[in-house]
């Protein structure tokens, strides 16, 4: 394990190409994925993140900021038809409690977070959201959410080939990916023949633009390539997609959680917050565009804070194809290590570590991103200490979508709502549990007090 910052800008920077996933990782992601950028390697993985990269350009994260803020819409309906209008109404009433005069009703963020964040890459990955807020999710996703848990991390999982095993976890596993590829075929088939139909129609297609229908979600962009005769199979697009929904939801979803927990338990920060998204809403009449959320920075230094605190995935591990010698931050001689060897990279630890960060490393403060001082302030050259969304070539593809997503839910949600410590969270001095499956997540969940801001 390494937590020099130097160290690891060499292994995840510089020499990237010699420091690769895990066999085992690897072939997890093949199984239950299928062939995409989780599980590629080298060159292959070089230009296939080139292509994908298409999918994020500037316009269409311009276009996904108008659907986001629709999806944050429909849980402030959910969530406001709990909060009690008058004594009987609302939310049962052993979940309400008064605090300083006020009534709050306590709720758990990880459920409505989860399809909140599932309805919101539903929009981007194919183009229209799941429902998940307002209904029951559908079996597919319950196949889903199995192969998402076959990803926890037990002792057994840490085995070589233990994915081979035929557990009970995963025998569900690998028949989850069966019923749910068959699921996402059905839908890749049914948007082909719509855009099929479209051409016959006299629609034309632009790789820049997309569909005549406007639709700027990824499926679309794949499967427009695919019929210039420049993208890929069905297959590989299925997986792509379903990358991009796996990887976007789950890591979100647990950033999301812990934001607010930040939030709620400093109502100074939440107060600040509240003061600069209500301007924007006003100036914009609520609907802010990409360009002017981007535009504020104490909601920036907040996503970024919390991200440092809680990085979403808090290790990492990698192994050496060659022979390499590691560069050191105290400037003594390379390391040497021969191929094969494991380096767990503890993003957990870097990005709270006092002596890059400061004797406040451990404090939940956005100031430390405002100003002219650098950020952290301790820094050698060279050094990573920094990467919520990794770095180097392998670096999160949709870390500025996962961005947007995250303050369009926060500016939505502080605007309309205060959330406040739990009586148990008080007697607990605001200490929580974690857990790590693909993300760092709350456990068991996050219980928060809610109420309509004044």
């Amino acid at each position: 394990m390494t937590s020099d910052p130097v160290t690891v800008g060499y292994v995840l920077g510089k020499n990237n190409d010699n420091w690769l996933k895990s066999q085992g990782t690897e072939d997890m992601f093949e199984q239950n994925l299928g062939h995409s950028l989780l599980s590629m390697r080298s060159h292959e993985h070089t230009a296939h993140r080139k292509y994908l990269m298409g999918g994020f350009k500037h316009t269409y994260l311009k276009s996904m900021t108008t659907a986001f803020q629709r999806v944050a819409e429909d849980l402030i309906e959910v969530w406001k038809e709990r909060l009690p209008t008058t004594p009987n109404s609302g939310a049962a009433k052993e979940e309400r409690w008064e605090y300083e005069g006020r009534t709050y009703t306590t709720i758990d963020l990880e459920p409505s977070f989860y399809c909140l964040t599932l309805d919101s890459i539903g929009q981007f990955a194919l183009g229209r959201g799941f429902d998940a807020i307002k209904q029951p999710i559908g079996p597919e996703f319950d196949n889903y959410r199995i192969i998402v848990d076959s990803f926890k991390v037990t002792l057994l999982t840490m085995l070589p080939f233990s994915n081979w095993i035929p557990t009970r976890t995963n025998r569900r596993a690998w028949s989850a990916v069966r019923d749910f590829n068959r699921s996402m075929a059905n839908i890749v088939e049914g948007r082909k023949q719509e855009l099929t139909k479209e051409i016959a129609n006299g629609g034309q297609f632009s790789q820049e633009e997309g569909a005549t229908s406007q639709k700027k979600d990824m499926l679309t962009m794949l499967l427009v390539d695919q019929l210039m005769g420049e993208g890929g199979t069905d297959s590989q697009i299925r997986y792509d997609v379903f990358t991009a929904i796996f990887a976007g939801h789950e890591t979100t979803s647990a950033s999301l959680s812990w934001t607010f927990y930040q939030l709620a338990t400093h109502p100074k920060v939440q107060a600040r917050l509240r003061e600069e998204t209500r301007q924007l809403y006003r100036d914009t009449d609520g609907a802010p565009s990409y360009d002017e959320l981007n535009s504020l920075p104490y909601l920036n230094a907040v996503i970024r804070e919390s991200l440092r605190i809680w990085s979403p995935v808090p290790l990492n591990l990698r192994v050496s194809v060659e022979d390499d010698y590691l560069p050191r931050s105290d400037g003594l001689e390379p390391l040497h290590v021969p191929a094969g060897t494991n380096l767990h990279i503890p993003m957990f630890i870097l990005q709270r570590d006092p002596k890059i960060w400061g004797p406040d490393s451990l404090e939940f403060n956005p100031d430390r991103w405002l100003g002219s001082d650098p950020c952290p302030p301790i820094m050698p050259p060279n050094g990573v200490c920094y990467f919520p969304f990794y770095h180097g070539k392998r670096s999160c593809i949709g870390n500025k979508i996962a961005t947007l997503e995250m303050k369009t839910h926060v500016a939505n949600l502080v605007n309309t709502f205060e959330f406040v410590e739990t009586p148990e969270m008080r007697a607990n001095q605001g200490d929580i549990d974690w857990r790590w499956s693909i993300s760092l997540k709350p456990c068991p969940g996050v219980k928060i007090g809610v109420r309509l801001a004044d």
